[in-house]
């Protein structure tokens, strides 16, 4: 899972200490001001889900991946990560 082109210049733009959060399911509270640049997570044999700041349910099929790269502009949130094989999250503090 290699940074785009695009992503590694967002890098260099932010401040601040480079910090990540990386586990199989639960809960990721990004602390006030964390700001998160990219985030990653996979789904085993079966569905599994996540959501962000109490927002939609986002479905991950089953042997599927999913990554998103908020450039920054995600502040501070929460990520609950159900039933999901790993998780990547990276942020700027």
């Amino acid at each position: 899972m290699g940074a785009t082109k695009e992503h590694r210049e967002i890098l260099q733009r932010l401040r601040g200490a480079t910090a990540y959060s990386a586990g199989v399911s639960g809960t990721v509270v990004i602390p006030a001001g964390g700001r998160v640049t990219m985030w990653s997570v996979g789904a085993g044999g079966v569905a599994a889900t996540v959501t962000v700041n109490n927002g939609d349910l986002i479905t991950i099929p089953a042997g599927e991946s999913f990554t998103a790269e908020p450039k920054g502009e995600l502040v501070a949130p929460t990520f609950i990560f159900t039933g999901t094989s790993a998780y990547y999250v990276e942020y700027y503090l």
